[in-house]
């Protein structure tokens, strides 16, 4: 079974739950799963539409109008994307998509997913302007960083965020757009430790015909986004010599394409992200000195959860009241002991490890009214000590540490649903280790084994 269609056929079922248009292509750009929100939303019959291409079903459209098509293309993100589609009964159809490539476990792009919200209009400004969006907290430090970001929003100077995986890096970086004299400009999203070493360079600059074996002219995301803003997350995890070159951009606003013998103008707004202190990261040899201080402008410094716990029963709320209608739940707030629990956790995943605990909660409780506990998912994985008895049992102490790094990266390729990338950067070893890790141990990511 293809890695696309594992992914369409296990989450199938919790997506046709959610009242959001979600849909599924594989790298062909033909449809492998398409929700019943979709269906209704689209007046089509979701049976009719698996297994045909995306412009086969919407003839109106163009690759080039097709976020899905290009997402798949360019191996970009989007972000409250605007289209407009004609419905069967020729009505006029207002979506705001946002679209994000799939990779396999390989690393290679596999498909993409689209989730579309229904507007009764559209936006006051077409193409790509959205609302900023709703930062929520009420702690000293969070709100510092929501006006910062606001102020450094209204300049073309270039934004650089610090922060954890979770505290909602992407969300400042989108408020930041938003809020710019831009927002009616497209807004490209990146992600650099999603994209192979190999294919990050043209996927950011393009490429000429003849740069290489069977390279086409293809614009780059520097391209793309002309006019608008481009997001690179985990900037850290950007290969050195490629980090120059994003040097060059910043110092002279040009870009060269793969191939090409000319520099290009770019005229787009950089928002850079980091998920490491930046003076660590520099440190380490992942991020150059003076990238840094090229960006290190309009710097925005998001808080861990844990440094404003006043905001965890704030948000607890929020998402108890967004989420217990989406997921049928009969809950319709928290009650004190389970804020308690809440309270008593370090949150090493921040804001969005607290999302889905609370959404995990209520799926699990059995509860009407208030939410009386929390069902945390496993601890922070311990590394199985091994004891009299395994000492004892005669295998060879290489055997041993073999089972207990297997057992390890076992669990965490688990507990990030077969995500090579994301156990990688968990572990703390670049993707290809971990690779060469899992073929050594005859591991197979439970994305690929299912």
């Amino acid at each position: 079974m293809k890695e696309i269609d594992w992914f369409a056929r296990n989450l199938g079922e919790a997506l046709n739950t959610l009242d959001q248009a979600i849909t599924i292509v594989d790298k062909a750009g033909r449809f492998v799963y398409y929700n019943r929100a979709s269906a209704r939303m689209d007046g089509q019959d979701a049976d009719k539409i698996l297994g045909r291409h995306v412009l086969e079903i919407n003839p109106w459209l163009t690759e080039e109008d097709s976020t899905l098509l290009r997402c798949i293309r360019d191996g970009v993100r989007f972000v409250d994307s605007y289209q407009a589609y004609s419905g069967t009964g020729g009505e006029k159809l207002h979506y705001l998509h946002s679209a994000i490539p799939l990779y396999g476990q390989k690393g290679d792009l596999i498909g993409a997913i689209e989730i579309g919200k229904m507007l009764t209009a559209a936006p006051a400004h077409l193409g790509h302007h959205a609302a900023p969006p709703d930062i929520v907290g009420e702690h000293p430090a969070l709100l510092a960083q929501i006006t910062a970001v606001d102020r450094f929003a209204r300049s073309m100077l270039p934004v650089l965020i610090q922060g954890e995986t979770g505290t909602g890096k992407e969300l400042f970086a989108r408020r930041a757009h938003a809020m710019s004299p831009r927002a009616g400009q497209p807004m490209l999203c990146l992600n650099c430790a999603a994209i192979p070493e190999n294919l990050l360079e043209s996927t950011l600059f393009g490429t000429t015909r003849g740069a290489f074996t069977g390279a086409e002219n293809k614009k780059g995301l520097f391209a793309l986004a002309h006019g608008g803003t481009l997001f690179l997350d985990e900037l850290n995890s950007m290969p050195m010599a490629l980090q120059s070159k994003l040097l060059r951009v910043l110092q002279d606003g040009t870009y060269l394409p793969l191939g090409a013998e000319r520099p290009l103008k770019a005229d787009v707004r950089l928002v850079a992200a980091l998920n490491q202190n930046p003076l660590e990261a520099i440190r380490d040899g992942r991020l150059r000195e003076d990238l840094y201080y090229r960006l290190n402008v309009g710097v925005i410094t998001i808080p861990a959860l844990r440094e404003r716990p006043s905001d965890i029963a704030l948000l607890a709320r929020r998402f108890v009241a967004r989420d217990a209608c989406e997921l049928n739940s009969a809950i319709t707030g928290i009650a004190d002991a389970a804020l308690a629990q809440l309270m008593q956790h370090d949150w090493p995943g921040n804001v969005r490890e607290l999302e889905n605990v609370i959404r995990r909660s209520l799926l699990l409780s059995q509860d009407s009214g208030l939410l009386s506990s929390i069902n945390f998912c496993t601890g922070p994985l311990e590394v199985p000590r091994a004891g009299p008895s395994a000492l004892a049992d005669g295998r060879p102490l290489k055997q041993q540490l073999a089972q207990v790094e297997s057992r390890l990266i076992s669990e965490v390729l688990e507990r990030l649903n077969g995500n090579v990338a994301a156990a990688a950067r968990e572990l703390g070893i670049p993707r290809t280790t971990l690779m060469v890790r899992m073929k050594k141990l005859k591991l197979v990511s439970p994305a690929a084994s299912a």
